[in-house]
């Protein structure tokens, strides 16, 4: 499934300005073995569990991390963690020029679920999305 939307939707995401994606290759044969997409969101006030991350505000500007994938031989070795705080890295450093105050991933499967609740993600009641501040992404990169 993700590699599909990696060959078809990646490409026409990043030429029409949706998103953008970053790709990790094996340095030997330029495979892509990893990939994140990140694209610029807004959460409604409503869908956020506390007030404290709309800060007062109806909707709240923010990233999404669209898609996050890495090959199934490389799982367990710890990059999957790596290939998110790339991405986190990237959200950051773009919060600190254009603003942005949360980051959200829509998890595919409870293993995913589980995953980003480990990386101090905050589930969204009713909802497979999950939500964590910039703030927080910035901390644990020790920025």
């Amino acid at each position: 499934m993700l590699d599909r939307w990696l060959r078809v939707e990646a490409l026409r995401a990043e030429r029409a300005g949706v998103s953008r994606t970053t790709v990790w290759t094996a340095p030997e044969d330029l495979v892509v073995v990893a990939f994140h997409s990140i694209a610029p969101t807004r959460f409604a006030r409503s869908e956020l569990r506390s007030r404290a991350m709309s800060v007062g505000y109806s909707d709240v500007p923010g990233y999404l991390v669209g898609k996050l994938a890495l090959d199934e031989t490389l799982h367990g070795a710890g990059l999957g963690s790596q290939l998110l705080l790339d991405a986190l890295d990237m959200i950051v450093s773009a919060a600190a020029v254009a603003g942005g105050r949360l980051i959200a991933v829509d998890a595919i499967d409870e293993h995913a679920h589980a995953f980003y609740r480990h990386h101090d993600f905050t589930p969204i009641q009713g909802s497979s999305r999950l939500v964590m501040k910039v703030s927080t992404a910035r901390a644990a990169l020790d920025r």
